[in-house]
């Protein structure tokens, strides 16, 4: 079997790697790494798992005392294909156009390929360490992942850099400093359930007209309160609706209905009060909707609730990443929050180590869709970015 020449060559075999989650198992795409880091003279990793088929892989390179320890980071898992109508194989690596395309093309394995890529390229920096970690369970939890990863404490690192896809409209446009929290809960409504001939004889209660109304007046009128963000001047994200079930079948009048939320936190929110004002709000809609009967039930932790992280603009790790973006690219970019939830929760949220969320290769919006791609000029891009970023940062002291 014959060795990967490039980035792109590794992106499309990590690809064609099969990882989808649910229903979770990364075990293929760690042996392509495994594979590759062995080509690339690397140390071989660390496999660090709660569970077999849930692998975390970590690989270290010392280059000498002093100096700082930086990990590249990305997951191995994808979201699965689902409903999406793909043009193209989504478990093949198609070149074409200049893109590359296939499920987690940009979200994230081109990421974990540059990254692979940029460890073989840095020059031995003389003091500092360079990690790269891949994980697993990203994209349901965690449970098996970072979140595993950091309550065993087995993540060490001054600064981590995550490989999202960072781009909002184009390739490389933002350097993002916040990675958003989420809340998750469901609102679930109670009716009268009978037989639907008589609910022009009987009071009835049809659960799912209320829950349509309290969907609404979700969406309209309820705004969580957040401390301002100069980096977030729109405040949280509240989507109603992501999830909605309601009724039995024609002939039955409804008897239950739910909907569910997803919210995108900001540094700074408070639980507690979040869900004092759903409850205050809750409660307002009880005095205007006559015989309303409902409730509002948060998903277990983390789903229901995530807090928000942020690096500050003069970190080092920062710095280092914003100098390097603009030596590679031609031009400063302006700092930003990254609209998604991301590993950092865990990374710095619960490890407590700067984490910057999303310096990778791709398009956000391209994430969780059909013909997913990134493209070839940000994938080769990718590489110099993580070398510069490495090259700065690691082998300076640490003075911050």
């Amino acid at each position: 079997m014959g060795g990967f020449r490039d980035t792109l060559e590794v992106a499309c075999a990590l690809i064609e790697a099969p990882s989808p989650n649910l229903p979770g198992d990364e075990r293929a795409v760690a042996n392509v790494i495994t594979r590759v880091l062995e080509e690339r003279g690397l140390p071989a990793p660390q496999i660090i798992a709660k569970e077999p088929h849930r692998p975390n892989l970590l690989t270290t390179i010392d280059f000498g005392s002093g100096g700082r320890h930086l990990c590249l980071c990305g997951h191995m898992d994808t979201k699965p294909v689902g409903s999406a109508e793909w043009d193209t194989d989504p478990m093949a690596a198609i070149v074409d156009g200049g893109r590359l395309y296939g499920l987690g093309a940009c979200d994230m394995k081109g990421a974990l390929a540059a990254m692979i890529e940029a460890a073989a390229s840095v020059d031995n920096l003389g003091s500092g360490r360079l990690s790269l970690l891949f994980t697993a369970d990203e994209e349901n939890a965690a449970e098996y992942g970072a979140r595993w990863l950091a309550e065993s404490q087995v993540v060490e690192a001054d600064a981590v850099v995550i490989g999202e896809p960072g781009g909002m409209d184009s390739d490389w446009d933002n350097l993002h400093l916040v990675s958003r929290g989420l809340a998750n809960f469901t609102v679930k409504v109670r009716g009268d359930q009978g037989h639907s001939s008589l609910s022009d004889r009987k009071k009835m209660v049809n659960a799912s007209s209320h829950m349509a109304q309290l969907l609404l007046a979700l969406e309209n009128e309820f705004t969580p309160t957040a401390p301002p963000h100069r980096l977030v001047p729109s405040g949280p994200t509240v989507n109603p609706g992501v999830k909605v079930s309601g009724g039995v079948n024609f002939g039955v009048f409804p008897g239950s209905a739910e909907f569910s939320v997803d919210v995108r936190t900001l540094p700074g929110m408070d639980r507690a009060r979040f869900e004092s004002e759903l409850e205050t709000w809750l409660g307002e809609r009880r005095e205007s909707i006559p015989g309303l009967r409902a409730e509002i039930q948060f998903e277990d932790d983390p789903r229901g609730w995530l807090p928000a992280t942020e690096v500050p603009e003069e970190a080092a790790i920062t710095r280092a990443t914003a100098a390097t973006l603009a030596e590679v690219l031609g031009q400063a970019l302006p700092v930003s929050a990254f609209p998604a939830t991301t590993d950092a929760a865990w990374l710095q949220g619960l490890a407590g180590i700067p984490t910057l969320p999303a310096v990778g290769p791709g398009l956000l919006e391209q994430a969780h869709k059909a013909n997913e791609f990134v493209s070839l000029d940000a994938l080769r891009a990718a590489s110099s970015i993580y070398v510069g970023i490495a090259t700065r940062f690691c082998a300076e002291d640490k003075v911050d």
